[in-house]
Protein backbone atom coordinates (compact mmCIF):
# COMPACT_ATOMS: atom_id res chain seq x y z
CA UNK A 1 0.00 0.00 0.00
CA UNK A 2 1.40 3.28 -1.05
CA UNK A 3 1.06 6.45 1.23
CA UNK A 4 -1.96 8.06 -1.38
CA UNK A 5 -3.73 4.68 -0.50
CA UNK A 6 -2.69 4.59 3.05
CA UNK A 7 -3.64 8.23 3.82
CA UNK A 8 -6.95 8.13 1.84
CA UNK A 9 -8.13 4.96 3.95
CA UNK A 10 -7.33 7.03 6.69
CA UNK A 11 -8.91 9.89 6.32
CA UNK A 12 -12.10 7.65 5.26
CA UNK A 13 -11.68 6.24 8.62
CA UNK A 14 -10.86 2.52 7.76
CA UNK A 15 -8.00 0.50 8.94
CA UNK A 16 -4.99 1.11 6.19
CA UNK A 17 -1.79 -1.83 6.42
CA UNK A 18 -0.13 0.63 9.21
CA UNK A 19 -0.92 4.61 10.74
CA UNK A 20 0.27 6.75 8.23
CA UNK A 21 2.94 9.07 9.56
CA UNK A 22 3.97 12.31 8.95
CA UNK A 23 4.93 15.23 11.54
CA UNK A 24 3.56 18.76 11.16
CA UNK A 25 7.33 20.22 9.84
CA UNK A 26 8.28 23.27 8.03
CA UNK A 27 11.87 24.56 8.75
CA UNK A 28 13.58 21.44 10.09
CA UNK A 29 13.95 20.39 6.52
CA UNK A 30 16.09 23.54 5.49
CA UNK A 31 18.44 22.10 8.66
CA UNK A 32 18.88 18.42 7.14
CA UNK A 33 19.81 20.37 3.81
CA UNK A 34 21.96 22.70 5.57
CA UNK A 35 20.66 26.03 3.58
CA UNK A 36 19.74 29.27 5.25
CA UNK A 37 16.23 29.72 6.46
CA UNK A 38 15.89 32.59 4.31
CA UNK A 39 16.81 30.96 1.48
CA UNK A 40 14.28 28.15 2.18
CA UNK A 41 11.76 30.65 2.48
CA UNK A 42 12.00 32.78 -0.48
CA UNK A 43 13.49 30.57 -3.28
CA UNK A 44 11.24 27.75 -4.76
CA UNK A 45 13.69 25.48 -5.82
CA UNK A 46 15.81 25.99 -2.32
CA UNK A 47 12.63 24.72 -1.03
CA UNK A 48 11.54 21.80 -3.13
CA UNK A 49 15.74 20.07 -3.03
CA UNK A 50 15.98 20.67 1.00
CA UNK A 51 12.50 18.91 1.26
CA UNK A 52 13.76 16.30 -0.78
CA UNK A 53 17.10 15.76 0.78
CA UNK A 54 15.04 15.29 4.01
CA UNK A 55 12.42 12.65 2.34
CA UNK A 56 15.39 11.16 1.66
CA UNK A 57 17.21 11.65 4.73
CA UNK A 58 14.44 9.39 6.50
CA UNK A 59 14.46 6.43 3.68
CA UNK A 60 11.46 8.10 2.23
CA UNK A 61 9.21 7.30 5.22
CA UNK A 62 6.84 10.07 5.85
CA UNK A 63 2.91 9.39 4.61
CA UNK A 64 2.38 12.90 4.80
CA UNK A 65 5.05 15.90 4.46
CA UNK A 66 3.79 19.76 4.72
CA UNK A 67 4.91 21.24 1.19
CA UNK A 68 3.91 24.52 0.83
CA UNK A 69 6.17 27.12 0.55
CA UNK A 70 6.34 29.73 3.04
CA UNK A 71 7.04 32.42 0.43
CA UNK A 72 3.18 32.06 -0.88
CA UNK A 73 1.79 32.15 2.46
CA UNK A 74 4.11 35.36 3.75
CA UNK A 75 3.12 37.46 0.41
CA UNK A 76 -0.67 36.45 0.51
CA UNK A 77 -2.88 39.04 -1.09
CA UNK A 78 -5.91 37.71 0.81
CA UNK A 79 -5.92 38.28 4.91
CA UNK A 80 -4.26 35.19 6.41
CA UNK A 81 -1.85 35.15 9.48
CA UNK A 82 0.98 34.19 7.52
CA UNK A 83 1.15 37.36 4.83
CA UNK A 84 3.56 39.83 5.72
CA UNK A 85 1.34 42.15 3.74
CA UNK A 86 -1.17 42.18 6.93
CA UNK A 87 0.63 41.25 9.87
CA UNK A 88 4.41 42.37 11.07
CA UNK A 89 6.21 39.14 9.86
CA UNK A 90 10.33 39.70 9.91
CA UNK A 91 12.68 37.58 8.17
CA UNK A 92 16.54 37.63 10.03
CA UNK A 93 19.06 36.12 7.31
CA UNK A 94 19.99 33.14 10.00
CA UNK A 95 16.48 32.50 11.59
CA UNK A 96 13.47 31.60 10.64
CA UNK A 97 10.55 33.90 10.35
CA UNK A 98 9.26 36.13 13.28
CA UNK A 99 5.82 36.87 13.67
CA UNK A 100 6.00 40.20 16.09
CA UNK A 101 2.28 40.40 17.29
CA UNK A 102 0.66 44.24 17.69
CA UNK A 103 -2.05 46.06 17.90
CA UNK A 104 -3.18 47.44 14.97
CA UNK A 105 -5.95 50.55 15.22
CA UNK A 106 -8.39 51.28 17.68
CA UNK A 107 -11.79 50.52 17.75
CA UNK A 108 -13.04 52.29 14.49
CA UNK A 109 -10.76 49.54 12.76
CA UNK A 110 -14.03 48.02 12.44
CA UNK A 111 -16.15 50.72 10.67
CA UNK A 112 -13.05 51.18 8.11
CA UNK A 113 -13.01 47.00 7.53
CA UNK A 114 -16.66 47.12 6.90
CA UNK A 115 -16.79 50.22 4.59
CA UNK A 116 -13.34 49.10 2.48
CA UNK A 117 -12.43 45.89 3.34
CA UNK A 118 -9.33 44.14 4.68
CA UNK A 119 -7.73 45.78 2.19
CA UNK A 120 -6.98 48.63 4.94
CA UNK A 121 -4.56 46.12 6.63
CA UNK A 122 -2.35 45.55 3.61
CA UNK A 123 0.77 47.27 3.03
CA UNK A 124 3.83 46.68 1.09
CA UNK A 125 6.58 47.99 3.50
CA UNK A 126 7.48 44.44 4.28
CA UNK A 127 7.49 42.64 0.94
CA UNK A 128 7.47 44.82 -1.84
CA UNK A 129 5.23 45.05 -4.92
CA UNK A 130 7.67 43.35 -6.82
CA UNK A 131 8.37 40.71 -4.97
CA UNK A 132 4.76 40.34 -4.48
CA UNK A 133 3.85 40.27 -8.43
CA UNK A 134 7.24 37.95 -8.85
CA UNK A 135 5.57 35.26 -6.10
CA UNK A 136 2.02 35.48 -7.14
CA UNK A 137 3.17 34.65 -10.80
CA UNK A 138 6.55 33.21 -11.84
CA UNK A 139 7.23 31.33 -8.25
CA UNK A 140 3.51 30.46 -8.46
CA UNK A 141 4.20 28.38 -11.77
CA UNK A 142 7.51 27.32 -10.41
CA UNK A 143 5.69 25.52 -7.46
CA UNK A 144 3.23 23.98 -9.38
CA UNK A 145 5.50 22.61 -11.88
CA UNK A 146 7.73 21.40 -8.72
CA UNK A 147 4.81 20.32 -7.15
CA UNK A 148 3.89 18.00 -9.74
CA UNK A 149 7.09 16.36 -9.97
CA UNK A 150 6.16 15.55 -5.97
CA UNK A 151 3.26 13.89 -7.21
CA UNK A 152 4.35 11.85 -10.18
CA UNK A 153 7.64 10.56 -8.37
CA UNK A 154 7.46 11.09 -4.37
CA UNK A 155 5.35 8.49 -2.65
CA UNK A 156 4.13 11.30 0.27
CA UNK A 157 0.92 12.98 0.58
CA UNK A 158 1.47 16.70 0.32
CA UNK A 159 -0.62 18.68 2.94
CA UNK A 160 -1.15 22.42 3.22
CA UNK A 161 -1.46 24.18 -0.34
CA UNK A 162 -4.01 26.49 0.95
CA UNK A 163 -4.70 28.61 4.40
CA UNK A 164 -7.96 29.93 5.39
CA UNK A 165 -8.99 31.80 8.43
CA UNK A 166 -12.42 33.48 9.74
CA UNK A 167 -12.37 37.07 9.43
CA UNK A 168 -13.12 37.17 13.27
CA UNK A 169 -10.03 35.43 14.12
CA UNK A 170 -7.85 37.69 11.50
CA UNK A 171 -9.72 40.79 13.26
CA UNK A 172 -8.37 39.01 16.66
CA UNK A 173 -5.10 38.93 15.16
CA UNK A 174 -5.00 42.12 13.77
CA UNK A 175 -6.03 43.21 17.59
CA UNK A 176 -3.56 41.81 19.33
CA UNK A 177 -4.40 41.92 22.84
CA UNK A 178 -7.25 44.35 22.23
CA UNK A 179 -9.12 41.50 20.73
CA UNK A 180 -10.17 39.84 23.76
CA UNK A 181 -11.13 43.47 25.19
CA UNK A 182 -13.44 43.55 21.45
CA UNK A 183 -14.41 40.24 22.52
CA UNK A 184 -15.82 41.68 25.66
CA UNK A 185 -16.93 44.91 24.91
CA UNK A 186 -17.89 44.89 21.59
CA UNK A 187 -18.72 41.01 20.01
CA UNK A 188 -21.26 42.18 17.76
CA UNK A 189 -18.30 43.92 15.75
CA UNK A 190 -16.94 40.54 15.18
CA UNK A 191 -19.79 38.59 14.23
CA UNK A 192 -20.33 41.54 11.61
CA UNK A 193 -17.10 41.18 9.71
CA UNK A 194 -18.16 37.22 10.01
CA UNK A 195 -21.32 37.66 8.71
CA UNK A 196 -20.29 40.35 5.93
CA UNK A 197 -16.70 39.08 4.32
CA UNK A 198 -17.33 34.94 5.25
CA UNK A 199 -18.21 34.08 1.76
CA UNK A 200 -15.97 36.74 0.41
CA UNK A 201 -13.17 34.62 2.21
CA UNK A 202 -14.45 31.42 0.93
CA UNK A 203 -15.21 32.40 -2.84
CA UNK A 204 -11.60 33.90 -3.19
CA UNK A 205 -9.82 30.46 -0.99
CA UNK A 206 -11.74 28.36 -3.50
CA UNK A 207 -10.67 30.31 -6.66
CA UNK A 208 -6.56 30.10 -5.50
CA UNK A 209 -7.42 26.54 -4.37
CA UNK A 210 -8.40 25.50 -8.01
CA UNK A 211 -5.49 27.38 -9.79
CA UNK A 212 -3.39 25.77 -7.49
CA UNK A 213 -4.64 22.32 -7.96
CA UNK A 214 -5.24 21.92 -4.35
CA UNK A 215 -6.86 19.12 -2.44
CA UNK A 216 -5.75 20.09 1.00
CA UNK A 217 -7.44 23.38 2.46
CA UNK A 218 -5.42 24.20 6.36
CA UNK A 219 -8.22 25.85 8.79
CA UNK A 220 -6.06 27.15 11.69
CA UNK A 221 -7.53 28.58 14.78
CA UNK A 222 -5.66 29.06 18.04
CA UNK A 223 -8.05 32.55 19.54
CA UNK A 224 -10.98 30.88 19.88
CA UNK A 225 -9.58 27.39 22.06
CA UNK A 226 -10.61 26.91 25.52
CA UNK A 227 -6.90 28.25 26.30
CA UNK A 228 -8.05 31.53 25.04
CA UNK A 229 -11.63 32.31 25.54
CA UNK A 230 -15.00 30.77 27.50
CA UNK A 231 -16.48 27.96 25.16
CA UNK A 232 -19.89 30.29 24.78
CA UNK A 233 -17.85 32.72 23.25
CA UNK A 234 -16.57 30.12 21.09
CA UNK A 235 -20.13 29.18 20.35
CA UNK A 236 -21.43 32.55 19.24
CA UNK A 237 -18.52 34.05 17.21
CA UNK A 238 -16.45 31.41 15.95
CA UNK A 239 -18.09 28.33 15.68
CA UNK A 240 -21.09 29.08 12.97
CA UNK A 241 -19.12 30.95 10.10
CA UNK A 242 -16.03 28.68 10.64
CA UNK A 243 -18.34 25.97 10.08
CA UNK A 244 -19.69 27.07 7.12
CA UNK A 245 -16.71 27.85 5.80
CA UNK A 246 -15.18 24.11 6.36
CA UNK A 247 -18.40 22.76 4.82
CA UNK A 248 -17.95 25.06 1.91
CA UNK A 249 -14.81 23.50 0.99
CA UNK A 250 -15.80 20.41 1.28
CA UNK A 251 -19.37 20.47 -0.88
CA UNK A 252 -16.25 21.98 -3.53
CA UNK A 253 -14.26 18.39 -3.35
CA UNK A 254 -11.43 20.09 -1.04
CA UNK A 255 -10.05 18.01 2.50
CA UNK A 256 -10.08 20.47 4.82
CA UNK A 257 -7.49 20.30 8.08
CA UNK A 258 -8.93 21.52 10.95
CA UNK A 259 -5.24 22.86 12.78
CA UNK A 260 -6.26 23.33 16.06
CA UNK A 261 -4.07 24.69 18.87
CA UNK A 262 -4.81 25.11 22.39
CA UNK A 263 -6.96 23.09 24.23
CA UNK A 264 -9.88 22.24 22.17
CA UNK A 265 -11.28 19.26 24.62
CA UNK A 266 -14.43 21.28 25.71
CA UNK A 267 -15.10 21.66 22.03
CA UNK A 268 -14.83 18.70 20.60
CA UNK A 269 -18.89 17.95 19.93
CA UNK A 270 -19.44 20.83 18.01
CA UNK A 271 -17.20 18.98 15.46
CA UNK A 272 -19.26 15.96 15.01
CA UNK A 273 -21.96 18.22 13.06
CA UNK A 274 -19.71 18.39 10.51
CA UNK A 275 -19.84 16.06 6.96
CA UNK A 276 -17.86 13.06 8.16
CA UNK A 277 -14.52 11.66 5.97
CA UNK A 278 -13.82 15.24 4.66
CA UNK A 279 -11.37 16.03 7.18
CA UNK A 280 -7.67 15.76 9.20
CA UNK A 281 -8.07 17.52 12.67
CA UNK A 282 -4.30 18.20 13.67
CA UNK A 283 -3.80 19.17 17.33
CA UNK A 284 -1.12 19.67 19.56
CA UNK A 285 -2.27 20.04 23.54
CA UNK A 286 -6.17 18.41 23.56
CA UNK A 287 -6.18 15.13 25.03
CA UNK A 288 -6.16 12.65 21.65
CA UNK A 289 -7.93 9.78 23.44
CA UNK A 290 -11.11 12.41 23.95
CA UNK A 291 -10.35 12.98 20.82
CA UNK A 292 -11.00 10.00 19.41
CA UNK A 293 -13.57 8.96 21.77
CA UNK A 294 -15.81 12.26 20.28
CA UNK A 295 -15.23 13.29 17.03
CA UNK A 296 -13.67 9.51 15.57
CA UNK A 297 -16.76 8.21 14.26
CA UNK A 298 -17.01 11.49 12.12
CA UNK A 299 -13.08 12.65 11.03
CA UNK A 300 -9.53 11.67 11.15
CA UNK A 301 -7.34 13.03 14.08
CA UNK A 302 -3.80 14.02 13.62
CA UNK A 303 -0.98 13.80 16.40
CA UNK A 304 0.50 14.67 18.89
CA UNK A 305 4.40 14.09 19.87
CA UNK A 306 5.54 16.94 21.89
CA UNK A 307 8.23 19.49 20.26
CA UNK A 308 10.03 19.42 23.21
CA UNK A 309 10.31 15.68 23.01
CA UNK A 310 11.46 15.71 19.60
CA UNK A 311 13.84 18.45 20.09
CA UNK A 312 15.28 17.32 23.55
CA UNK A 313 14.38 13.94 24.40
CA UNK A 314 15.56 10.34 23.46
CA UNK A 315 14.39 7.57 20.88
CA UNK A 316 12.91 5.43 23.57
CA UNK A 317 10.75 8.75 25.44
CA UNK A 318 9.90 9.04 21.37
CA UNK A 319 8.46 5.22 21.79
CA UNK A 320 6.92 5.69 24.62
CA UNK A 321 4.54 8.86 23.47
CA UNK A 322 4.37 7.38 19.61
CA UNK A 323 2.59 3.73 21.55
CA UNK A 324 0.57 5.75 23.87
CA UNK A 325 -1.39 7.16 20.92
CA UNK A 326 -1.20 4.43 18.45
CA UNK A 327 -2.74 2.65 21.38
CA UNK A 328 -5.27 5.17 22.27
CA UNK A 329 -6.16 6.47 18.98
CA UNK A 330 -5.29 3.82 16.23
CA UNK A 331 -8.16 1.35 16.04
CA UNK A 332 -10.55 1.38 13.32
CA UNK A 333 -8.40 3.98 11.64
CA UNK A 334 -8.92 7.82 11.58
CA UNK A 335 -5.59 8.49 13.19
CA UNK A 336 -2.33 9.89 11.24
CA UNK A 337 0.85 9.87 13.84
CA UNK A 338 2.20 13.09 13.68
CA UNK A 339 3.82 16.46 16.25
CA UNK A 340 1.89 18.64 18.37
CA UNK A 341 2.09 21.39 16.28
CA UNK A 342 5.29 21.96 14.45
CA UNK A 343 8.50 20.02 14.91
CA UNK A 344 10.81 22.16 16.07
CA UNK A 345 13.89 22.84 13.20
CA UNK A 346 16.42 21.33 15.74
CA UNK A 347 14.20 17.83 16.08
CA UNK A 348 16.53 15.06 16.68
CA UNK A 349 16.85 13.03 13.71
CA UNK A 350 17.25 9.85 15.41
CA UNK A 351 13.78 10.78 17.10
CA UNK A 352 12.00 10.82 13.78
CA UNK A 353 13.42 7.83 12.67
CA UNK A 354 11.46 6.30 15.95
CA UNK A 355 8.46 7.67 14.61
CA UNK A 356 8.71 6.05 12.25
CA UNK A 357 9.37 2.97 13.28
CA UNK A 358 6.55 3.02 15.70
CA UNK A 359 3.94 3.58 12.48
CA UNK A 360 5.16 0.67 11.26
CA UNK A 361 5.57 -1.57 14.12
CA UNK A 362 2.92 -0.76 16.89
CA UNK A 363 0.36 1.07 14.10
CA UNK A 364 0.36 -2.04 12.20
CA UNK A 365 -3.30 -3.38 11.36
CA UNK A 366 -2.72 -6.39 9.46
Amino acid sequence: MNSWERVEKTINLQEPDHVPVGPFMIWHHADVAKVSYYDYCWDIKTFFEASKKSYEFYDQGFDVMNLAPMLLAHSNINPVLYSALYFDWRFPKDSIPQFFEKTQGDETLYDDIMNKGFSVLRTFERVGVGRVVKNLTIDVVKYMRAMGKVKETWDVVPFGDMVSYTPAEIMLFARANKGFVDLKKRPERLIELNERYTGDFVKRTIQLAKMLKAKYIFMPSLKFSASFVNPKIFEKIQWPWYKQMAESYTDAGFIVLLHLDGDWAPLLDHFTELTPKRYVMELDVTDMKKAKEVVGKTLCIKGMVKPLTLAQGTPQDIERECKGFIDDCAAGGGFILSSGCEAPPNTRPENLRMMINCAREYGRYR
